[in-house]
């Protein structure tokens, strides 16, 4: 067993909205966990409480994925600014204000010496009242582009890391780190159980002659993606096996959808496909180490991990998010030979199969010195060594 040290410094972890600003934070928690000792005292994860638009608050993507967790941790009444106006919008920003005000009220309580900001908008209240407390803030830009959550809190930064060298940029040079994204360390897991990984197994018996997809909207899936794959079915799984992750939207239900449409295939195309609401921790390693393909969204944690494991992808970024962020993303990996892009706007289930189909067959070319300069796998130790612990 190794011996840990004890956290001497009251450390503060924020970053949620999405999963990739999640999936960041759990991974310097851990780290943070493997190294030190930590309790209620010296330790403190805040996320928010907004969940999927058309939900109430209190479903957000952070309490569902910290929910088993046993550290501390609170969730304040995030609010995020908007470009358009309409009543959704005022509501959003009386959040905002409600956020400030949860967030003066639990760290003038914690008193941290050091924040760590995996981004999204719930960091921006946590970590400006955090500076006025005099803590030591640490950003963390996980994307190819900046977003105005991390281009705010980047002004009073200590120091800023980043995943992509193109979003350097951005920041002051003297406070800029290449440190490569902050990877979850069960993606490199080979071995699994549970029912995804029971599916999988099943459908690696067939996977020479039937390519598995993976194919997934981010961790609260797209109703557009969703769409595309319920018309598109029929058709894919004549030569494709297919692992879809829908996400829980309550508006759309398409995890329910997808499962009548599955209950509609014949035998043995039923058994060529899986849906699932979410893949669990636990499975992903084993999911993403044993497919031909991933189809989905170009969010930077997505893209990293592509990259991180060399795995074929079709991207299809979202389209209205800042500065076109996920384009960008995607884009990293196109010009490594490792992925292709469909926009949103030519989405359909007839150039979606044309574009898998093309791709999976497709001798690739990948640039492996560039892939492995860019995406690095121990950022979670350099920003270890760089916070001063």
């Amino acid at each position: 067993m190794v011996n840990k040290k004890s956290l001497k410094k009251k450390v503060i972890i924020t970053g949620g909205g999405s999963g990739g600003h999640v999936s960041a934070a759990s991974s310097i928690i851990s780290a943070i966990r493997n190294e030190y000792l930590i309790n209620n005292s010296n330790f403190l994860y805040i996320g928010g409480d907004l969940g999927m638009e058309d939900e109430k608050p209190g479903n957000s993507i952070e309490k569902r994925v910290f929910a088993k967790e046993e550290f501390n941790k609170k969730y304040i009444r995030a609010g995020k600014l908007q470009r358009s106006m309409s009543l959704k919008t005022i509501q959003l920003l009386f959040r905002v204000i409600l956020g400030f005000i949860d967030s003066y009220k639990i760290i003038r309580e914690f008193k941290p010496n050091i924040v760590i900001s995996t981004g999204g908008f719930v960091t921006v209240p946590v970590c400006v009242i955090a500076k006025i407390f005099k803590a030591d803030i640490y950003l963390h830009e996980q994307t190819a582009a900046i977003g105005l959550s991390n281009k705010i809190v980047s002004k009073f930064a200590t120091k800023i890391f980043i995943t992509f060298p193109s979003s350097s940029k951005y920041f002051p040079k003297e406070k800029t780190i290449h440190t490569g994204n902050l990877v979850r360390q069960e993606i490199f897991q080979k071995t699994a159980n549970g029912a995804v990984s029971q599916s999988l197994k099943r459908m690696l018996v067939n996977q020479e002659e039937l390519p598995i997809i993976y194919i997934s909207g981010g961790g609260l899936g797209s109703h557009c993606i969703n769409t595309t794959v319920k018309e598109a079915l029929q058709t894919l799984l004549q030569d494709f096996q297919v692992i879809l992750q829908t996400g829980d939207n309550k508006k759309y239900n398409d995890f329910q959808t997808l499962q009548k449409e599955k209950n509609k295939l014949e035998k043995d195309l039923k058994d060529r496909f899986y849906v699932t609401k979410y893949i669990d921790r636990k499975e992903i390693g084993f999911l993403l180490n044993n497919i031909d393909l991933f189809v989905g969204r170009a969010g930077a944690n997505t893209v990293y991990e592509a990259g991180i494991l060399k795995i074929p992808s079709i991207f299809i970024p979202i389209p209205w998010v800042t500065h076109n962020e996920q384009e960008r993303n995607a884009q990293i990996l196109k010009e490594l030979g490792l992925a292709e892009i469909i926009n949103e706007g030519e989405l359909t289930p007839e150039f979606l199969l044309l574009k898998i189909e093309r791709f999976i067959s497709k001798e690739k070319t990948v640039d492996t010195g560039r892939l492995q300069s860019i995406f690095l796998k121990d950022a979670d130790r350099k920003i270890l060594r760089n916070i001063g612990l």
